[in-house]
């Protein structure tokens, strides 16, 4: 497993002029090649503070994000291309695309088809606003998700970025550290499962 996240996608977004609270999570690997992320750090076993990966995120400057459990916690398949992982996800409860999991990704993005399908109209949305990637500057109007719902996992009133970010088109999106943020989250190669616990 690379050290680095969000190896192909570029992102850790940034917002300018305006940056919001910075958060930070910690990541490590444990004997088995199991991935863990937290917010916490006295989550991290003993052993493996020493070796624990800091990432830096932002959070949404926008309405707070509301969560529905119908379950405190769950095991999602998921896809994998090189070192990218990739799950499913269900918008507004009627329209299921597949996600890149990013952690390096502030924002949850979501490309402007799944945007039109939504019926979102970015037009009519407030000036887009400036993120810095890995490629540069871009710009992209952020909108508010009714709900995005990840293995029964439903948050609702989430802020996402729009922009064509995902050369692939099967893949429609980033879930970004909005969402995961949210969770206590374990990523299990061997048995290709991503492990999501409400805090």
């Amino acid at each position: 497993m690379a050290t680095r996240w969000s190896i192909v996608l570029l992102f850790a977004f940034a917002i300018r002029p305006n940056p919001a609270p910075a958060i930070e999570f910690y990541r490590w690997v444990d004997q088995n090649g199991v991935i863990y992320f937290t917010d916490d750090f006295h989550d991290i076993p003993d052993q493996q503070r020493a070796r624990v990966e800091r990432i830096q995120g932002i959070e949404s400057p926008k309405n707070q994000p509301s969560l529905v459990f119908s379950l405190t916690k769950a095991s999602i398949p998921f896809e994998k291309q090189g070192e990218v992982i990739i799950v499913e996800a269900t918008l507004n409860k009627k329209t299921a695309a597949k996600f890149i999991v990013d952690t390096g990704a502030s924002y949850t993005v979501i490309s402007s088809a799944t945007a039109k399908e939504l019926s979102i109209d970015t037009d009519q949305n407030t000036q887009p606003v400036t993120f810095q990637t890995a490629n540069g500057l871009i710009q992209a109007p952020l909108v508010s998700l009714q709900s995005i719902t990840v293995g029964g996992m439903e948050i609702n009133n989430l802020t996402a970025a729009v922009h064509d970010v995902i050369p692939d088109g099967k893949v429609f999106g980033l879930l970004g550290l909005n969402f995961l943020s949210n969770f206590r989250m374990d990523i299990d190669n061997q048995k290709g499962l991503l492990h999501l616990e409400k805090k």
